[in-house]
């Protein structure tokens, strides 16, 4: 047997003409794989990406998601700035020394008041002197992180009291006009509800079909005999069950809810028993 072996070749050419396989001898071991990519810090390429697009990583699972207020806030400018998202882990006082630190560099601060009722807790006013502070504050500390939580910054819808004692107006009579505004806005609220309630409720709703049909608003001289009368020649027809406790109301049973439902659409809405009677409302007994 002949122990020719053919020899390979020290390259295999490319569609460039290059080479793709580096050479090595025959029966030699292939080289070394490449040593395992270092860590890259955050922000930088490895080397077989740079010159492409940074993508910024996916942001953490843990940061804290925000509760949009009710009414979309403020834009007009103004001397009190309204914070919400306040950390509760602080104290009032505490907070209220952080704040006023905080927003000492934008100009003189009149007061600072940090809320801690259940219904108002997680919120702060800050009142300024001057409003081109405000209006500087507002743009700046946007977002900005207090004990791990982002400030969200909004302009007041009204002028605090300690606004009103700088421009020399009287404060008690301005609070009056702010409580009935208050009252007033609430008593519109409870008005619109009340519409939207009385406005879904005349809506009428299908009825969810039956074997058994409910009657309401019999006379009081109205016998059993009579509706059976009515619902006698019904295909399906079993009996009709009086309630001894309430007189005016009284049930109707078939075999199955397509004969109840064909007796239904048969009378309509109202049964006639008498024509001296007035009409008896019929519908779907409830389940």
């Amino acid at each position: 047997m002949s122990s020719y072996r053919p020899r390979e070749p020290p390259y295999s050419a490319g569609a460039d003409g290059r080479s793709s396989v580096p050479f090595r001898q025959p029966g030699s071991l292939p080289p070394p794989p490449p040593p395992p990519m270092p860590f890259m810090p955050m922000g930088m390429h490895p080397p077989h990406l740079r010159g492409m697009p940074y993508a910024p990583p996916h942001p953490p699972a843990n940061i804290p998601r925000i509760r949009h207020p009710n009414r979309p806030p403020c834009t007009t400018p103004s001397k009190t700035l309204y914070l919400r998202n306040l950390s509760e882990k602080a104290s009032p006082k505490v907070m209220a020394s952080t704040l006023r630190a905080l927003f000492e560099t934008y100009g003189t601060i009149l007061d600072v008041r940090v809320r801690h009722s259940i219904r108002m807790r997680g919120q702060a006013f800050i009142v300024f002197g001057e409003q081109e502070d405000a209006v500087r504050a507002h743009g700046e500390v946007q977002g900005f992180m207090l004990f791990g939580k982002p400030l969200f910054v909004e302009f007041s819808r009204t002028a605090s009291d300690a606004t009103i004692a700088q421009q020399g107006e009287d404060v008690e009579s301005y609070k009056l006009r702010r409580i009935e505004a208050r009252d007033r806005r609430e008593q519109e609220n409870k008005d619109r509800a009340a519409q939207v309630s009385a406005a879904l409720a005349a809506i009428p709703h299908p009825e969810l079909p039956n074997k058994i049909l409910f009657l309401q608003g019999l006379p009081a001289d109205v016998a059993v005999s009579e509706i059976e009368r009515a619902f006698a020649g019904r295909p399906g027809f079993i009996e009709v069950r009086w309630v001894s406790v309430k007189p005016d109301v009284a049930f109707v049973e078939f075999e199955a809810e397509m004969q109840a439902g064909a007796a239904k659409a048969a009378l309509g809405s109202q049964l006639v028993l008498r024509e001296d009677l007035a009409p008896v409302s019929i519908s779907f007994a409830k389940r």
